[in-house]
């Protein structure tokens, strides 16, 4: 276990295959992770600022179960307003997690953030999970304004692929639940000043693709629940600008 402490700075490193608490607070910054089981379960933790928190959705329990998971959380947060995410039941195999508040991803591959140097907070980020082989990445940033995004996950199932970014000032709202196997979904909401909204729920047994934009500083909203049963799959495209 790597540990590395400065006055604003929470930021280490832990490979574990035993069950797991961590539970850390300086500087505002919170950390508390526990019943995690499983093989090379991989943390990056990076904590910039104050009033960041790492915690799980139920204060019971998390129930972190799996091999190969990887996560990579960093949180960047100069403003006073909280920056939260928060885990539950994750579960499974070979996953991977990367997320930044405050923090930007040019792409679905990047692995690196960036800070523009400007930031509200107010994020809220959730991953729930269950399932196997899923890759769920990121990010949530903003110009200024304390409103922040969300963001809210459930999926419960295999090998899906989520890229997400938000951002732009005016609350950008994202929940989504995938119930089946074989997805591919992108969203990408953005607007100055504009709070955009989109509620997404994708169920069937074959493949179903899901690409969303919404991209104006008029709100947008978007909703939609497909059920998808054909032996092609499913494809939807939706922009809204």
């Amino acid at each position: 276990m790597e540990q590395f402490f400065h006055k604003h700075l929470i930021k280490f490193t832990i490979i574990v295959t035993l069950p797991l608490w961590i539970a850390f607070a300086m500087a505002d910054n919170e950390i508390t992770i526990k019943n995690q089981t499983g093989n090379d379960f991989n943390l990056n933790i990076t904590q910039i600022g104050a009033d960041n928190v790492i915690d799980c959705y139920q204060s019971s329990s998390c129930y972190n179960t799996g091999n190969n998971l990887s996560l990579h959380f960093e949180q960047q947060n100069h403003s006073g307003v909280e920056n939260k995410i928060q885990i539950w039941h994750l579960d499974g195999y070979n996953n991977e997690i990367r997320w930044g508040q405050g923090l930007a991803l040019t792409s679905s591959t990047d692995t690196t953030f960036s800070y523009d140097g400007t930031e509200g907070g107010g994020h809220y980020a959730r991953h729930d999970i269950h399932g196997d082989n899923n890759s769920i990445v990121g990010s949530q940033t903003n110009q200024g304004s304390t409103s922040g995004h969300s963001y809210t996950s459930l999926i419960f199932a295999d090998y899906n692929d989520v890229w997400v970014k938000q951002l732009g000032d005016g609350s950008k709202t994202f929940n989504l639940t995938i119930y089946n196997d074989n997805n591919a979904v992108s969203v990408d909401q953005k607007g100055h000043n504009a709070a955009h909204t989109a509620n997404v729920i994708l169920q069937g047994t074959d493949p179903t693709t899901l690409n969303l934009l919404q991209d104006s500083t008029t709100t947008q909203t978007y909703n939609l629940t497909q059920s998808c049963y054909t032996s092609g799959g499913c494809a939807v495209s939706v922009i809204q600008q």
